[in-house]
């Protein structure tokens, strides 16, 4: 089944919250994990998923308003999702 979904500006201050989050996890849980640094590539592959991440908080964060998102990306008024 497919719903519609609206997006509002609140999706964007929780999009990099739950970015944020993930983040952190991933810097407690793995990228201080013994294992994770004891092997290079490893301690690697950690660290990119993080930076990526980073990247990602810091090109939602530049919207003020999903409108620009909209724009910016060709979404249009909502959009639809797949439930489960």
């Amino acid at each position: 089944m497919t719903e519609n979904y609206e997006l509002n500006d609140g999706h964007i201050h929780e999009a990099i919250d739950r970015i944020d989050v993930s983040i952190n996890y991933l810097q407690s849980a793995l990228a201080e994990h013994s294992l994770i640094n004891a092997v290079d590539a490893f301690e690697e592959e950690v660290q990119s998923a993080i930076k990526t991440l980073a990247d990602l908080y810091q090109r939602i964060g530049v919207y003020d308003h999903v409108s620009e998102i909209r724009a910016e990306h060709g979404l249009k008024d909502g959009y639809a999702i797949a439930s489960s």
